[in-house]
Formats: C-alpha cells, structure tokens, sequence
C-alpha cells in the first residue's frame, strides 16, 4: 500500500493538490489521499505557459479579446475563473458524494487588489459564479480579512492566505467566527500556514545578512509555527467547522504534520515522491523543537518571536511580517507576469 493510501487509512492528515493542471487534478484523484485543490496567483501564468494547457488558454484569451473585452485584469480574472472552473469541475463528484465536506477548488484572485475591499467582494462574487465548489482565497490585509467574513456571512467557503503569524491565525479564525454568527453558518474554513514559504524564506535572510544559525533552527523554524498554530485551532476552535492548512517545500514540512487532523497542499509530483520515499506513519506533530532552538531563533531573527507568539513584546501587524510581504510579492509576480502575456496577445489582435 502506498504512502498517501495508508495516510487515507490511518490518519486525518488530508492533501491539497497545488496548481494542478487539469490531468494533474485527474490523477490526484485516483493517487489517494487528495480531497481537494488549491490555486494560487501563479496559477494562470502556469495555464499560459504549461505544453497541456497553453493552446487552450491562450486561444481562451484571445476569444476575450475578440468580444471585445480590453482590461487585462479583467481578462486575468475571466481566465483564473475559467481554469480553476475547469479543475472544480474534476472535484465537483466528490464535492457532490461527501455532501460538501470535500471537493473544494480554491482560487485566488488579482493580488494587486488586496487591499481593497469592495474590489476583492466584487470579484469573489464574481468567482462564486462558476462552480457549487468554489471557494474563494483571501490574503493577509485588514481589507481581506473584513472581506472573508462578509463572505463568510452569506454562507460562502472562504480560506484565509498568505498568513505568517499566530497572531494572524487566531484573527482570521475569529472573523470566521464572526461572519458564522452573522450568517447561518458557511462551508469548511481553512488557514494557511505555510511551513516551506517560511523555511524558504529563512535561507534566503540569513543568506543575505550573512547570519550564522544552526541547522537545527532552520529546519525546525517553519514546522514549529505551523505546529503551535494547529495547537491553537485545536484548543480553541476546534467547535469551529475550520481546520488549519499546511504548505511544503520539503518532505519534511509534511511527515512533520502527521497525523494531525489538517489538510497539506502540495504539488502533484510532491505526492509522487512522498508515495516513491514511503516514509513511516507516525506521530510527529505534537513534537515541539527544544527550548534551545526557539531561543536561537527568536534571539536572531527579529520578527520570528512575534511569528509564532500572540503576545510578543514588539507589536508588527501581520500585513507587515517580512514572511507575509514575501509571499504576497511571489504571488504578485505571477499574476502580472500572466497579465503581460495576455498584453501581448492583445497586440496581435490591433
């Protein structure tokens, strides 16, 4: 039995498919394990650029630009709808057998707008149009979190992104409670906690401020706040319909959430290679890094204290965590990297 069958049998430890392409989504389905998708603000560059889907995409494109349509971030958004459509079609029988408690497609949209509120409603309505299991991503502002809790409120699946900090966890559960109470309550919740973004993030700082520090920090730095924020959710919002939602860059950041009751995105070809590893299933995400580590952590990376504590001493709002703002910039180059491509499909058609 494969590695993603037995986590199926023996755990709650769920996957996310990331990015899919669409026969991507269709292998998940079948590989074990997978109840889901997630796409993010790179996920249109892919569509344009990816051998399976190029043709098609770029033909959707210039269909748009034929009718007449002239924003390219309107056609951004109509080609992020239509692609992420296509793969919750994919999910839409599983969506359909478990009654809505699996099967949802997240997607992301036009990250240059994420603090604007009335433009991030408009465009989530907008993206709830297309398919019964939509659900709608929204970022680390103060904007986006009002906006999910509006979403919320009107009985909409929401998932709280591009977070860094427990402080920012604990907020977007709260305003998921809050949009629950306003409404007659809504589908599942998610919030991310993306371990690999903040590892990757890590080796890049210390690189570039020449900072010594153990390999034991770095590797325990994204694992541990992902693990106290599961901790949290566990303790204190676990009579929430809402679960927390991990993120790799290696094997590690998910056998290090195993058996935790969450879901993991990962790569299609992450799940792959975990099944080709096949690794042990065992209890691991209760292990917490030593007293040692932390400190090691906190004494030299000036933000990480207040990442993974509520009650830090220096206040940064979670907007401006240096995690955060890096993770919003890599989704933002995407997103206007596909909206380049689709200006230069609009000159063919002067």
């Amino acid at each position: 039995m494969t590695y993603s069958k037995r986590l199926e049998k023996e755990t709650k430890t769920r996957f996310f498919v990331n990015n899919p392409t669409p026969e991507e989504a269709r292998k998940a389905l079948g590989i074990g394990n997978v109840i889901g998708a997630v796409t993010n603000g790179n996920y249109i560059k892919k569509m344009l650029t990816s051998p399976e889907t190029k043709q098609e995409m770029t033909a959707y494109v210039d269909g748009l630009i034929r009718q007449g349509l002239t924003d390219e971030e309107k056609i951004a958004a109509h080609l992020a709808r239509h692609a992420v459509g296509r793969i919750a079609k994919i999910f839409e029988e599983r969506f359909e057998k478990t009654r809505g408690a699996e099967g949802w497609t997240a997607i992301q949209g036009d990250p240059n707008y994420d603090t604007d509120y009335d433009y991030m409603i408009s465009e989530a309505d907008f993206f709830y149009q297309e398919a019964p299991n939509i659900r709608v991503k929204f970022p680390a502002t103060d904007e986006a979190m009002q906006a999910l809790e509006t979403m919320t409120a009107r009985g909409k699946a929401t998932l709280a992104t591009c977070g860094f900090s427990i402080r920012y966890g604990i907020d977007a559960f709260e305003a998921y409670k809050r949009g629950c109470q306003k409404g007659k309550g809504a589908p599942v919740f998610y919030v991310t906690m993306l371990a690999g973004h903040v590892d990757e993030y890590l080796e890049k700082y210390i690189k570039a401020n020449q900072i010594s520090l153990s390999d034991e920090a770095l590797h325990s730095a994204g694992c541990e706040f992902a693990k106290i924020l599961y901790q949290v959710q566990q303790d204190r919002y676990s009579d929430l319909n809402a679960k927390v939602l991990g993120g790799c860059r290696t094997s590690a950041h998910f056998t290090e959430m195993v058996p935790g009751d969450m879901c993991v995105t990962v790569n299609y070809d992450f799940i792959e290679m975990l099944n080709e590893m096949n690794p042990e299933v065992e209890e691991r995400c209760s292990r917490h890094a030593d007293e040692k580590t932390i400190k090691e952590l906190t004494d030299k990376l000036p933000f990480y204290n207040y990442t993974i504590s509520e009650n830090s001493t220096e206040y940064i709002h979670w907007s401006l965590l240096p995690t955060a703002l890096y993770f919003r910039n890599y989704v933002r180059t995407g997103w206007n990297d596909a909206v380049s491509i689709i200006r230069e499909r609009k000159v063919m058609f002067r």
